[in-house]
């Protein structure tokens, strides 16, 4: 039950962050569009569609409606393809907190660059220790009778409809509230 309320904890702050950094990535776009864009689909459009795909999961599971060699299977393939997004984005994300720290040498700087760097070595050791696991439950579910790859190519799909969506509108959004007004 801990672990549940946990993980749910941890969807709904993937939801704000990814929302936050969509945002962020539209007003970053105007000055520099290679980095806007990198940090709109590494911050904000593969994390949002992995906060889809669970929720869309846990839903369709709760029906009955897909069954549990499928969810597993679902939430296998986010671990491995969207923990991997996550790892990327946060390099990303340390660096670009060094580089504001070197630039202002702001001890509020200093410390988001320090936690930056802490949750991108723990994502990474996270990933490495559980690819293997992660890994087998795919064959597993894959290799089960009840396994069904329409419903895995549905709910992706589904996933990534939702997490366009909403990750664009945060974009745009964003975008029409830079002070931002000419391109590189």
């Amino acid at each position: 039950m801990l672990g549940e309320i946990i993980y749910f904890l941890f969807i709904v702050l993937d939801l704000v962050f990814s929302i936050w950094n969509s945002y962020n990535a539209g007003q970053i776009f105007p000055a520099r569009r290679g980095i806007g864009e990198l940090f709109y689909i590494f911050g904000g459009l593969l994390p949002m569609s992995y906060v889809a795909s669970a929720i869309v999961s846990f839903f369709l599971g709760y029906l009955d409606y897909i069954s549990l060699s499928t969810f597993y299977f679902i939430l296998s393939f986010n671990f491995l393809f969207f923990g991997l997004s996550f790892i990327i984005w946060g390099i990303i994300a340390t660096l670009t907190s060094i580089m504001a720290f070197r630039g202002s040498h702001n001890w509020i700087a200093g410390l988001v660059a320090g936690y930056d760097a802490f949750v991108t070595i723990f994502d990474a050791w996270d990933y490495i220790s559980g690819f293997m696991s992660s890994w087998k439950d795919i064959r597993r579910s894959i290799d089960s009778s009840d396994f069904s790859v329409l419903d895995v190519i549905v709910i992706l799909l589904i996933a990534f409809g939702i997490g366009f969506v909403v990750s664009y509108t945060a974009f745009k959004q964003g975008q029409k509230s830079s002070r931002i007004s000419y391109y590189w």
